[in-house]
């Protein structure tokens, strides 16, 4: 029969805040990868580096100024105070991106093949991430909030807005020197299926953490 754990509600809460972060973080090191891979990036991230070649910032702190900037301007749409989730997802990915980048732990492969498996690990991590984050529910991303807020503005579908918006950011991101190549198609066809495998896994865990309860092995009696 399995065991559980009772547990309270500070370390429920204090629990989903680390898985939460900890789901920031694979998504940092997931985006960090693609961009060592030098194959291509997603979509966002090409609008990242296309800024990064023409200011004086890291490519983290990019991603949490656009990241403030959209909650910002979610925000003058809707007049909605943004989640506390919210805010620590857009500038936590930017520091972790800068924090992964810095260390120079990151390997760098010489052959298409190496850089190929490379990159969709790097995939395969993001979705991971974000399935993490997604499933503690503390607050959507900047970019989905602001996609959600412009499909009820302007009467569109959610899909139709979120690849207007992908689009628009990639075209300016190339427009500024952005790298677009073949792991920036790999990212849009693949980042939604492994998010999706992740989801269901890690929403089960939520749900057995926000029970009350989680499930440990039950130790044999010899």
């Amino acid at each position: 029969m399995k065991q559980t754990i009772q547990t309270s509600w500070l370390f429920r809460s204090v629990l989903k805040w680390a898985l939460f972060l900890f789901g920031l973080f694979l998504l940092a090191v997931g985006s960090s990868m693609m961009i060592t891979a030098q194959l291509g990036v997603s979509t966002w991230d090409v609008l990242h580096l296309g800024l990064q070649n023409k200011t004086p910032f890291s490519v983290g702190t990019i991603i949490l100024l656009v990241g403030l900037l959209l909650v910002f301007v979610k925000y003058l749409l809707d007049q909605i105070t943004p989640q506390v989730g919210t805010l620590v997802n857009a500038i936590f990915v930017g520091v972790f991106m800068n924090l992964v980048l810095g260390s120079g732990l990151l390997p760098s492969f010489s052959s298409l093949w190496q850089n190929t498996l490379w990159l969709i690990a790097g995939i395969f991590i993001i979705g991971m991430g974000a399935g993490l984050y997604v499933a503690v529910g503390y607050g959507a991303g900047p970019r989905d909030g602001l996609t959600l807020t412009l499909a009820e503005r302007f009467g569109t579908s959610i899909r139709m807005m979120r690849t207007f918006m992908e689009i628009t950011a990639c075209g300016i991101g190339w427009l500024l020197g952005g790298p677009v190549f073949f792991g920036t198609i790999l990212s849009i066809f693949l980042i939604g299926p492994f998010l999706q495998f992740w989801l269901g896994h890690f929403r089960r865990m939520i749900a057995a953490i926000d029970a009350g309860t989680i499930p440990r092995k039950q130790q044999k009696i010899s």
